[in-house]
């Protein structure tokens, strides 16, 4: 049997789930989306939404719950009906997941479509986690001692990284390279850390991202205010800004989380950039320091290591080549769907 129609969810309408429908349709397979986040009723929005707030905020109810859970119109019960009413009128093959915990239970245990999960995010409920693990025929994880764990309780899962779109993210030779670091991410105690260190180095930075206005600690309010060049940068104009920077530095949302690398160590290879970036446990499956990127393990490192670049000791042209050709090999959206695709024709996501 061969995948003819595949359902994807997610939290909401993110890129990745414009890269996977791209490459699913080159291959053929037709694809519908169901954005979670959206799908809510206008009772849910603007009256439950608000009275659950302040019951919170006051701690009546702790943050994973719901006053309104028996209401047909709460965010899950309202949610979840639309999910199954996608299903029964799409008619897929297979019921792609990701961050597989966000989509009801009932749903997903009396549907006998095959189903296929993928985490993607860090520091999960891990009681949550198993839980919905074991509502999915296979589970992917961009984290490796998930798979780990899930595979110890006979739940079968293998590990998947973040991959990358090279039709989005690609060298531009003619660009030239005007800014010495570009940081991308919402703000974070431990990226906030990594990227003063970096300020040490230069003051030509770009920053994209949200919160830094708001909860910045170590930069000034003016320092802060001449590198921060707008809250999301996204597609074409990321890859230009990519192409126009002599270093991307990465830093993962958490201080020494040490597995389960983010998407922009592949976007930015991919791109051709120059990465520099911690060192998740689950990087060395894929890149090795000072042939395809640069690592550092402290933020006293990170400074020393930008001088490197920009002061011309390190060969950037031979670290660039050699990333790119290794997200190129087979970390793209295009091998995962595949991927996805092989699989499934040889029935290992049958239930």
């Amino acid at each position: 049997m061969s995948l003819k129609k595949i359902l994807i969810s997610f939290d909401d309408y993110f890129l990745i789930l414009s890269y996977l429908k791209k490459e699913f349709k080159e291959l053929g397979i037709d694809v519908n989306i169901f954005s979670t986040n959206r799908s809510q009723h206008w009772l849910n929005r603007f009256v439950y939404k608000k009275i659950n707030k302040i019951a919170r905020k006051i701690r009546l109810i702790p943050n994973d719950q719901d006053l309104f859970s028996w209401s047909r119109f709460s965010y899950e019960n309202f949610r979840d009906r639309q999910f199954a009413d996608q299903i029964k009128e799409f008619e897929p093959d297979l019921i792609l997941c990701i961050h597989g915990h966000m989509i009801g239970e009932a749903v997903l245990r009396e549907t006998t479509i095959p189903k296929l999960g993928w985490w993607v995010e860090p520091n999960p409920n891990i009681d949550n986690l198993i839980r919905f693990a074991k509502l999915f025929d296979h589970y992917l994880s961009y984290d490796s001692e998930i798979v780990d764990l899930l595979r110890s309780l006979n739940i079968s899962s293998e590990y998947q990284s973040h991959v990358a779109s090279s039709s989005d993210f690609y060298p531009i030779p003619e660009m030239a390279k005007d800014i010495d670091v570009l940081f991308y991410g919402s703000w974070s105690p431990w990226r906030e850390e990594v990227l003063y260190a970096a300020y040490k180095a230069t003051n030509n930075i770009a920053l994209y991202g949200s919160d830094w206005q708001k909860k910045c600690v170590l930069f000034t309010p003016r320092d802060l205010k001449t590198i921060l060049r707008g809250r999301d940068i996204v597609g074409a104009n990321l890859n230009e800004i990519m192409n126009r920077s002599k270093i991307v530095l990465g830093a993962q949302r958490l201080k020494e989380s040490t597995t389960g690398l983010d998407t922009r160590a592949f976007d930015a290879l991919s791109s051709g950039a120059l990465l520099i970036t911690d060192a998740p446990k689950d990087l060395f499956r894929h890149f090795i320091d000072q042939e395809d990127c640069l690592i550092y393990h402290r933020s006293e490192d990170v400074p020393s290591l930008i001088q490197a670049v920009l002061k011309g000791r390190v060969d950037v042209d031979k670290l660039r080549r050699s990333g790119r050709e290794k997200v190129l090999l087979n970390l793209t959206y295009k091998t995962l769907c595949k991927k996805i695709s092989n699989q499934f024709t040889a029935q290992s996501y049958a239930g």
